[in-house]
Order: structure tokens, then C-alpha cells, then sequence
């Protein structure tokens, strides 16, 4: 009998560990990674997808007793704190286990300006009161809180077309996909004449590169603290997970 393996992905760490799945359990497992649906066009995933959410957390237990889903990776990016505590509630109701694999969080450079703040409006108004011309990578969802900042002009990345225009007084969008290089995000940041990156500590190696150069150029580096994990099991890479994986299957 197959297990089944419920992926929460999204990010590149959940692709890797369906691959990685895929290639050490074969027809052994049925390998299920579920998104969001917010990215279009995403890369490629192994085994089976499925797009959309669950209805909280008991839309997920739901859905984990109805596909008797043996075991749950969560996978999902370090701000998804709601699917993250949704999974946590779910899968302990049901007794599935769960294990977050949370990616590492970045070791700041010695000599970068950086200050850690807990969320966007405190970014916001470090922002308006220091800054001239400001690097955003922080996601559409939490441009709102810089709504109305005065005499800052923002450069905006995206990785997807925005349908909707953002509300600020003075911006203009990028749009790219990481990983980025450390070459392209320096080049970047001088020809904007970039003082401050406002970005969210979600750590991995994809998107370092803005950290290093923005400590290069000497800007400013505002870091939104990762969300408190729920409890449980926590793993910090793609072979622990497998690992942790091989141990839950043998305990069956």
C-alpha cells in the first residue's frame, strides 16, 4: 500500500523535496503537493498538484481523513503563518504526523545596517522618517501599510503582473523572478540610488543576494521577524525531511 504524502509547498524547498520524494520512493508513495494558486505560470512539481485552498483548519482535517493522507510536510513559506497553525490544528486532530521544513534564516554580513522590526507599519515609519528612495521585495499583499508616504520614492519587485495599481505616492515596478545574482541586485540598487531594502527575514538562498548588496552600497536593511513556528517537529533541510519521513513510515 502506497503512503500518502501531503506537501503544503509554494516555495522552492517544497519542488525540491517532491523531486526528491519522487526519486526515493517511487511508486512506493503517493507524493501530493497542494498550492495556493496565487503564482501562475509556476515551475514544474513531481507527483501530483493540487491548486487551491483547504477552508482552514477543518477543511484541511477534512481533507486529510477523506484521502487518508499518512503524512504531512509543511513546506510553505516562513510568512504563511495561517496554513502553517492551520496544518499544526489539523493534522493533530486527525493523529497525522507533521514536520515543518522551515528554511534556515539568513546570517546577516558583519558590517550591514540592519534593524528588525515586527511588522510593516513599524517598517513604514522607519521608512518615512529616514529614507529617500526605498527597495520593496515584501509581496503585494503588504504594500497597503506604505500607502501615503511622503517624499519617498519606492522601487517595487514583483513576480507577478499586478492587476491592480499600488497606492503609493511615488513608485515604480519591477518584475523578476529569483534567484537573483549578487552582480544584477548591486547594479540595481546603484541605479536607483537605493537607501533602504524593506524585506521580509525569510531566509534561504535565493533571494540573499539583496542582503549582501544592500550592505555593499551601504543602505539600510529593514527586516519584518519571521512569525513564531507552531509546535511541533522542525526540520531545517530537504535530507533531515527524508529522514524524518523514512522514521514515520517504519513507525506505521
Amino acid at each position: 500500500m502506497k503512503t500518502k504524502i501531503l506537501i503544503l509547498g509554494g516555495t522552492t524547498e517544497s519542488r525540491q523535496l517532491a523531486s526528491a520524494l519522487d526519486e526515493r520512493f517511487g511508486d512506493n508513495a503517493q507524493i501530493i503537493s497542494s498550492l495556493a494558486g496565487r503564482t501562475k505560470n509556476a515551475a514544474p512539481i513531481a507527483g501530483e498538484v493540487r491548486v487551491g485552498g483547504f477552508g482552514g483548519e477543518e477543511g484541511l482535517a477534512s481533507y486529510l481523513k477523506s484521502e487518508n493522507i499518512n503524512l504531512v510536510i509543511d513546506a510553505t513559506h516562513p510568512f504563511a503563518e495561517q496554513i502553517s497553525n492551520n496544518a499544526a490544528v489539523a493534522a493533530n486532530k486527525i493523529g497525522v504526523p507533521r514536520v515543518l521544513l522551515q528554511r534556515p534564516s539568513w546570517q546577516l554580513p558583519e558590517n550591514c545596517d540592519a534593524l528588525f522590526v515586527p511588522d510593516m507599519a513599524e517598517a513604514a515609519n522607519i521608512v518615512a522618517r529616514t529614507a529617500r528612495k526605498v527597495f520593496l521585495t515584501i509581496g503585494v499583499n503588504e504594500l497597503s501599510a506604505f500607502e501615503g508616504t511622503p517624499k519617498v520614492h519606492f522601487v517595487v519587485r514583483m513576480i507577478e503582473k499586478l492587476r491592480i495599481q499600488p497606492g503609493l505616492n511615488d513608485f515604480e515596478i519591477i518584475y523578476a523572478r529569483p534567484p537573483f545574482e549578487l552582480a544584477d541586485e548591486k547594479k540595481l540598487m546603484r541605479d536607483h540610488d537605493i537607501d533602504a531594502l524593506v524585506t521580509k527575514a525569510s531566509g534561504g538562498a535565493a533571494t540573499f543576494a539583496k542582503i549582501e548588496a544592500a550592505t555593499s552600497i551601504g543602505a539600510r536593511i529593514i527586516l519584518i521577524r519571521r512569525p513564531p513556528p507552531p509546535d511541533g517537529d522542525i526540520v531545517s533541510n530537504i535530507d533531515d525531511a527524508i529522514k524524518w519521513i523514512e522514521k514515520s513510515i517504519n513507525q506505521f
